[in-house]
């Protein structure tokens, strides 16, 4: 870990700029915790979440959004008050009432990481604070502790949602796929590289790479195509027939490690369709049909690179 990356990881960042909040003459607020808000921004990468938690009409409700999986928007739960209570705990263990008003940054990290976080208390107080790349003391103690409360919690809802999805099915009709399949040790040294759209979306929609030892589907050699073809060479509706007939829509998030990883080969899929839904599934763990949708897949793929060869 760099010398900058530590002081983000330690809250103790070179150069911060800004205010530190109330600090060490704070007082505890006792009245209990009746709302809390969490926000975490990875600045360049699609990790961005939300967290937001309050009593509605007496219910609790806990609401989580994350960029991991926009596809699902604003999830959102009815939890227990012991949430809110362990979220007091927290605040009081790690005197969080030192925070508010805590407000700096670190002009020279221009990616890193951020947050903003509030606490709302039964008498009306409240306490917060926000940084980027500069966090208070004791931050990461709280942020383990956060997470570990409500991790589990966000866990469900992305499962329900996912749950929910799968259930409706699927909706609308492909335009776009990107399949890799990347073999390791014992299952072979072969690569397969697939991004192909209709042509309003991209304007080489056929862009594939093949490195066949075996000759299995393809000659054995390498092929490396990148280039506009018109849809009537694309095979979407027999791909999209494909992921009908094997349930494709059954392997949305999924996502596993095989314990032979090293001799496993990897796969990632993607498929978008015309009513902005998605199934998305990678590792080197497999779904159901996962080697009858690999052979009619690779078949097509083959036999559309032989037809494509010849415009």
């Amino acid at each position: 870990m760099g010398f900058i990356s530590k002081l983000i990881r330690h809250g103790m960042g070179a150069e911060e700029k800004g205010d530190n909040g109330i600090g060490k003459k704070a007082k505890d607020n006792n009245s209990g915790l009746c709302s809390f808000s969490y926000s975490y921004d990875g600045t360049i990468g699609r990790n961005n979440y939300h967290y937001d938690i309050k009593k509605e009409d007496g219910i609790t409700v806990f609401r989580y959004e994350t960029m991991l999986h926009d596809e699902y928007g604003e999830m959102n739960m009815h939890i227990d008050d012991s949430v809110l209570s362990g979220l007091n705990d927290i605040y009081l263990s790690c005197r969080i009432a030192e925070w508010d008003g805590y407000s700096k940054y670190n002009p020279h990290i221009s990616d890193g990481k951020g947050f903003s976080v509030n606490f709302r208390f039964n008498d009306g107080g409240s306490v917060s604070a926000h940084g980027s790349n500069a966090f208070p003391d004791r931050y990461n103690v709280f942020f383990d502790k956060m997470n570990a409360l409500l991790g589990p919690l966000c866990k469900k809802m992305v499962e329900d949602a996912r749950q929910k999805k799968i259930d409706a099915g699927i909706t609308g009709k492909l335009v776009m796929f990107m399949v890799n399949y990347i073999q390791h040790g014992d299952s072979g040294s072969d690569r397969y590289s697939f991004l192909i759209s209709n042509q309003d979306i991209r304007d080489c929609n056929y862009d594939i790479t093949v490195e066949s030892k075996s000759g299995e589907f393809f000659p054995a050699g390498n092929c490396r195509e990148y280039k506009a073809v018109p849809d009537e060479y694309i095979p979407m509706a027999e791909v999209d027939a494909l992921i009908r007939k094997y349930e494709l829509i059954k392997w949305h998030g999924f996502e596993g490690a095989h314990p032979d990883n090293n001799n496993r080969e990897w796969y990632q899929i993607n498929l978008s369709f015309d009513d902005k839904s998605r199934i998305d599934a990678r590792g080197t763990l497999y779904p159901e049909h996962y080697e009858d949708f690999r052979r009619d897949f690779l078949q097509l793929m083959a036999k559309t690179a032989e037809k494509i060869k010849k415009l």
